[in-house]
């Protein structure tokens, strides 16, 4: 395998956060462009507090849901959570048992709607955070932070499937270690970048390669590549003039998808983020673009400030 993980031009991380609504029974499909208070995000049991003036020293639970599933369903699962504190997140880590497949985390500067720990939901995009399965740990650089300001609304988005025989009841969520303000210079943000109307042929492989325009001027300091069972391969690279600086060039492992930190890459506004997915498609059936496990996706996730 050749992973390639380095920076040494100027990424411009652009925030073009694609958002769909999460709520109700519905099950709206994610797209379009937002700003960074899109999409209602998260909530947990009362959260970290901060009452000595000191951040816990281990991670504490951000947000996180109960969900229960019967065999071989597949669904999503929403909390929000409204703040009462500012927190400022200087690690964070997925709380995902198994059939837990992706979870996301966005903010709503202003709450949606009254907080509420579980209910069924659509496929969403946040601002905040995202994993996959087998996420690990993300350290955030020093001087760089996550920051959830009080009265903003935490919106956590579950995807669960349960592809065992038996009903499966879970938690799931996201945890965070938190820093003191005084430790944050920068702020940090995710953006996802990618196609969605592909069709992966029935027989061999497939290759999409997708150009994002960044619209102002970043430093992306972490990478999650995206894709589903069938995806082999994944390159994510930044072209600025006529150089081009990859992020990333390994193959793809649906069961082990990093959030991995990589050399800090400032990237300037009109540099081009292209995106390259192979899949390997042994299924005999055409495979289009979808949330469910058993269709696909093609997403450069970028954390920077």
């Amino acid at each position: 395998m050749n992973r390639t993980r380095h920076a040494c031009l100027g990424v411009a991380a652009a925030a073009a956060l694609l958002a769909a609504s999460c709520g109700g029974d519905g099950t709206a499909a994610p797209g379009g462009t937002s700003g960074a208070d899109d999409t209602p995000d998260a909530g947990a049991p009362d959260g970290p507090a901060m009452d000595s003036g000191k951040p816990p020293a281990d991670f504490v639970p951000l947000i996180t849901a109960d969900w229960t599933l019967s065999a071989g369903e597949e669904g999503y699962v929403c909390a929000t959570k409204t703040l009462t504190e500012t927190l400022h997140v200087g690690a964070i880590r997925p709380l995902a048992p198994p059939g837990t497949h992706h979870t996301v985390v966005g903010l709503f500067t202003t709450p949606a709607g009254p907080d509420d720990p579980g209910f069924k939901c659509g496929p969403s995009f946040g601002q905040f955070y995202a994993s996959g399965v087998g996420t690990g740990e993300l350290v955030l650089p020093a001087g760089v932070g996550l920051i959830a300001q009080a009265g903003q609304q935490l919106h956590l988005n579950l995807h669960v499937f349960n592809t065992t025989g038996d009903v499966l009841s879970n938690t799931s969520g996201v945890e965070v270690r938190l820093l003191a303000p005084s430790e944050v210079e920068h702020e940090a943000s995710i953006s996802f970048y990618g196609p969605f109307g592909f069709q992966i042929p029935a027989a061999g492989e497939y290759s999409v390669t997708h150009p994002s325009m960044f619209g102002e001027a970043r430093t992306v300091f972490a990478i999650f590549p995206h894709m589903h069972r069938i995806g082999s391969h994944f390159t994510a690279e930044v072209v600025h003039g006529g150089a081009t600086t990859k992020l990333w060039d390994d193959d793809f492992q649906f069961e082990s998808q990093e959030f991995a930190a990589i050399p800090p890459v400032t990237v300037e506004a009109g540099d081009v983020l292209n995106t390259t997915c192979t899949w390997t498609n042994t299924t005999g059936q055409t495979v289009t673009y979808g949330d469910s496990s058993n269709d696909e996706m093609c997403f450069t996730i970028l954390m920077s400030y």
